[in-house]
């Protein structure tokens, strides 16, 4: 038997046993939160359909619930033509003959008092933040709808999964599906990563909107796009994220004289806030621009390290490298936190993404000195990351208690990684796995005790699953921990990349792993059929790890591929694109021909969508021959 074969059985039978771990503890733990009694005929949480009508209709939202309110209405208004929108505020349960309460029991008591007097009951406790339930209740000729969050953000998703998923609109009637459906979402942090020169969402952008013509560059200097396209760029990413239930931006470039500096940035900030979007913009704190990635700013890194030389970062020669800062120096630290406050006195950001690079080591006396009296087996780097982190986390927790504060560690958290670190970075063959006492480094590694446990640790994912080391035996070490993923992205060559398959074995062993979150780039147009695809699956299965395919595919991706038939052809097709290890090139071509039938079975809804799937498997298939 080949290596190769010999390498799938392993991760065949690795995985399994793991996906069982997993799934056993999402099912067992997170148990249905929602006592509804059970109803005559409620065979399932969604069921089939109903007309919605009345000569009175209202939409009665909580105090925080405007923003929800309008989507809603929007949707429903062209068909419903007296249906309006009413605060809850000083209201009392309405007796129209359809009534949707929207909104959390805190921000719409209103409803709580109309679900209560309907006999149901929900235990809150057991419901994460950007929970949700759905209900309709229907007797007498009356409907009566719950779109219901734990929260501000839960009652958002629900009212967009209740616009996308469960109304339709047909023959100028409204229908919408009877619905009993708790969604808890298991993960708490759930991102995208992105460089702003690098986001291109807009692909109907005319050429005049570059500064230059072209695409923009390989670099993060080489910004080439005018600040109305990238606005128009970033708030579709916001649009597209809110709508799926994805909760943080890390932004790169976030603050740049080319694409409108302040004033662009907090548009953007608002935009997001009122969509349950935080934006985190990445901090370099030796290089990467620091606060201000480009521009003529007080708190651009290059700028300060340019009027202050001396206070530059020392490389293993002694020599100064340039754009950079040691993160050690008293000055640096003032600059750094009078940057912090500039942030959050300026901007509504949700957080930040720190990073201080790739293995980066400061040589300088202070760093040394700070790096010998930490004592403990830790890589340098580690350290050096470890003591600017703290100092960060600290002054931005001052700021705002509630602040996500995220930082790369640019790692995987498995033994053969850490161990890596302190080799300078090598890892996979390069690396033999050492007796855990051999003392060579440290494990867990001991930066994570040193950073306060309030900052949320990075860790690279992708490496570790290469090397067939996930799912893992070992644990993220510190106290809240996220999985970073650069898969499907033009920078990493896997723009054309489908990770289906591989999306979802990470998310089931993330939980089991310690990890509350994860994180992938989200750079491209979801235009692009692969790439919509990832950012679907992503979306669900860090939202909920336990989906059943068959059921994420019934009710979300039918609506987009044409119905619930040409959505089943769409699993096997993608069961022939990718396995556990990657893309199956030469199953391609039958790919191919399955994308043509369902082509022709699919509803008018759909068409487009297989269209441009059948394109991009043509272009894999030229490339393949």
């Amino acid at each position: 038997m080949g290596s190769k074969s010999m390498f799938g059985r392993k991760r065949f039978w690795h995985a399994l046993f793991y996906k069982r771990t997993a799934l056993l503890l999402v099912l067992t733990v997170v148990k249905p939160c929602v006592l509804f009694p059970q109803e005559r005929g409620d065979s399932g949480k969604v069921m089939g359909l109903m007309e919605l009508y009345g000569l009175s209709s209202v939409i009665l939202y909580g105090v925080e619930d405007e923003y929800a309110a309008k989507i809603l209405l929007d949707a429903l208004q062209p068909q419903l033509k007296g249906i309006k929108a009413v605060p809850a505020l000083g209201q009392k349960p309405k007796r129209d003959d359809l009534v949707i309460y929207l909104g959390s029991f805190q921000s719409n008591p209103v409803a709580r008092q109309a679900f209560k007097s309907l006999g149901y009951s929900i235990r809150w406790e057991s419901l994460t933040e950007g929970s949700y339930f759905l209900k309709t209740f229907r007797k007498s000729g009356k409907t009566t709808v719950f779109v219901t969050g734990k929260d501000r953000l839960g009652t958002l998703y629900a009212t967009n999964d209740l616009k996308n998923y469960y109304l339709r609109f047909e023959s100028g009637k409204v229908l919408m599906n009877e619905l009993n459906v708790v969604e808890r979402a298991h993960l708490k942090y759930r991102w995208f990563w992105n460089w702003d020169y690098r986001t291109r969402w807009d692909m109907s952008a005319p050429n005049d909107d570059l500064i230059s013509k072209g695409e923009s560059g390989s670099e993060p200097e080489d910004f080439s796009k005018t600040p109305e396209a990238y606005l128009r760029d970033l708030k579709k990413t916001i649009e597209f994220m809110s709508q799926n239930r994805l909760n943080g931006l890390i932004l790169w470039g976030f603050l740049r004289d080319l694409h409108g500096g302040v004033a662009a940035a907090q548009e953007l900030c608002n935009y997001a806030e009122e969509r349950g979007v935080h934006i985190l913009p990445g901090v370099g704190l030796a290089g990467n621009g620091g606060f201000y990635y480009e521009g003529e700013n007080q708190f651009n890194l290059g700028k300060w390290a340019k009027a202050h030389p001396e206070l530059r970062s020392v490389d293993e020669h002694g020599n100064f490298r340039d754009n950079t800062l040691c993160p050690e120096k008293p000055e640096n630290r003032e600059w750094y936190r009078q940057g912090l406050k500039w942030l959050y006195e300026n901007f509504k950001i949700g957080g930040l993404n720190l990073g201080l690079g790739n293995l980066f080591v400061c040589y300088s006396e202070d760093c040394k000195k700070a790096r010998q009296a930490m004592g403990g087996n830790d890589p340098d780097s580690y350290k050096d990351l470890a003591r600017i982190t703290r100092f960060m986390v600290e002054e931005a927790h001052k700021l705002d208690p509630d602040t996500w504060i995220s930082y790369a560690t640019y790692t995987g958290f498995d033994y053969n990684s850490v161990e890596g670190v302190s080799l300078g970075g090598l890892s996979g063959d390069k690396v033999r796995l050492k007796g855990m006492d051999s003392g060579a480094v440290s494990y867990p590694p001991e930066f994570v005790k040193f950073v306060p446990e309030f900052a949320i640790c990075e860790w690279s994912l992708n490496k570790m699953y290469d090397d067939n080391a996930w799912p893992s035996p070992f644990k993220a070490p510190a106290k809240h921990n996220i999985g970073y993923l650069p898969w499907g992205n033009a920078s990493s060559g896997t723009d054309q990349e489908l990770y289906f398959r591989r999306i979802q074995e990470i998310s089931h062993h993330a939980i089991a792993s310690n990890l509350e979150g994860l994180v992938i780039y989200g750079e491209e147009s979801s235009e692009r059929p692969n790439v919509e695809i990832n950012y679907l699956t992503f979306s669900q299965f860090a939202f909920n790890p336990a989906t059943e395919n068959d059921q994420f595919f019934r009710y979300r991706i039918s609506r987009l591929y044409g119905g619930e038939e040409a959505a089943k052809k769409l699993i096997e097709i993608l069961d022939l694109l990718e396995n556990e290890e990657g893309m199956v090139a030469q199953k391609l071509g039958e790919a191919l021909q399955q994308a043509k039938a369902a082509l022709e079975m699919s509803d008018s809804s759909g068409k487009n969508r297989w269209n441009q799937l059948i394109q991009y498997l043509g272009r894999l298939t030229a490339k393949k021959s």
